[in-house]
């Protein structure tokens, strides 16, 4: 009897073992819900502009004005004493509800032999609600003795939307204390006339942010032109196009004639001018603007509507009027500049002179005018703005 017993209690052990076993077997099931969450940027929520009336130093000699919320007028005459300074300040203010500003500011001044101009901020950052002043100052450097002179000067405020609490560190953009990167599809036609660094030292000033200036916007392609004749030293020997730089610095020829087709194709061969795109992704080059092109940018810039075929002469009073002529008289014997279009048959090209005419000729040979390369920039090319001027990455 006592031996049957132990058989049952062990039977039953081994019962509840596997059933054990059988619940294990079984997995804990969880159940996802997964998705995205998104917000955009939006502009509207970021506005800083003009507000108030600008203070002058001297209305004698100085007025100022705000046009709009985003530009404003500054006018300067009747200088005549070296070291003489008049000055305009202005009221700039952060009217976002909830997103902070930095603040840079670079100028443009085309005639430095005779004049300084400096701008200065009172601040480089602003909360949401707070304001500042920028101060433009115009010194008359040197005494004029023969003529009249004057500049065409530009100061170019650039605020940054930048997250509360993280003001002086641009960090609003991508997170870092970096200067923020963007690509040029920021660049506007508002922009024509700006600065942009392609990191090559071309008309050879001492630094790369002078060299080149934005053009036009059209679609996906950002132009930026040379802000100065070529010097002949650099033109491409494979364009096919003659120079002498010790007696003519800037000037480029071709002694052919009938030689339109060739002058034409040398100036749009995209091979030969490609290094001074600087290896930018599919950026690409031609020798010199087309007519067409320029004047689409000077429309753009002064809301006319020249066309370029009836040869107008542009007004050489308004604002950027130097990045359409840089120079306002010869400059060793160079007259202006040719443009890529013929003119009214292929044995003429067009050029643009120093007295602001658009004009043609068919003396390829008469080693009068020089060239000012174009780089076509795709949109989505990285840029920083350092100082107001657009840097390209490289």
């Amino acid at each position: 009897m006592k031996k049957t017993n132990k058989i049952i209690i062990t039977s039953v052990i081994v019962a509840m073992l596997l059933l054990g076993i059988g619940y294990a077997a079984i997995q804990n099931i969880t159940l996802n819900i997964e998705g995205t969450a998104t917000a955009d940027p939006s502009q509207s929520n970021f506005s800083v502009k003009f507000t108030g009336t600008p203070k002058v130093s001297d209305s004698t000699y100085i007025t100022a004005g705000i046009t709009d919320d985003i530009n404003a007028t500054i006018s300067v005459s009747g200088l005549t004493q070296k070291g003489q300074t008049v000055n305009a300040e202005y009221t700039v203010q952060n009217v976002s509800t909830d997103i902070s500003a930095d603040l840079s500011v670079a100028t443009t001044n085309s005639n430095t032999e005779y004049f300084t101009l400096k701008s200065e901020l009172a601040k480089t950052s602003l909360t949401a609600g707070e304001a500042t002043t920028v101060k433009v100052t115009v010194e008359l450097t040197k005494i004029p003795i023969t003529e009249s002179v004057s500049t065409t000067i530009g100061v170019r405020l650039i605020a940054m939307p930048v997250e509360p609490g993280k003001e002086g560190t641009s960090e609003g953009i991508n997170g870092s204390s970096q200067t923020p990167e963007y690509t040029l599809g920021l660049v506007t036609n508002a922009n024509i006339g700006d600065y942009i660094d392609l990191g090559n030292n071309v008309v050879g000033t001492e630094t790369t942010t002078d060299d080149w200036r934005i053009l036009y916007r059209d679609g996906d392609t950002v132009y930026a032109i040379l802000a100065d004749y070529l010097p002949a030293t650099q033109v491409p020997a494979s364009a096919g196009l003659q120079t002498e730089p010790t007696s003519y610095p800037y000037n480029v020829w071709l002694e052919m004639y009938p030689g339109g087709v060739t002058f034409l194709n040398g100036l749009k061969n995209t091979t030969a001018w490609n290094s001074f795109a600087n290896g930018i992704s599919e950026a690409t080059v031609t020798g010199t603007p087309t007519a067409e092109l320029l004047m689409s940018s000077y429309n753009a810039k002064n809301g006319t509507n020249l066309n370029y075929t009836s040869y107008p002469t542009l007004d050489n009073t308004t604002e950027d009027c130097d990045l359409y002529v840089p120079h306002t008289s010869r400059i060793n014997d160079c007259s202006g500049y040719w443009l890529a279009s013929y003119g009214d048959y292929d044995s003429e090209l067009m050029f643009v002179a120093y007295d602001f005419t658009l004009d043609k000729s068919h003396d390829f040979g008469g080693m009068f005018m020089g060239v000012r390369p174009v780089v076509s920039l795709p949109s989505s090319t990285s840029a920083k703005l350092i100082n107001g001027v657009w840097t390209v990455s490289q």
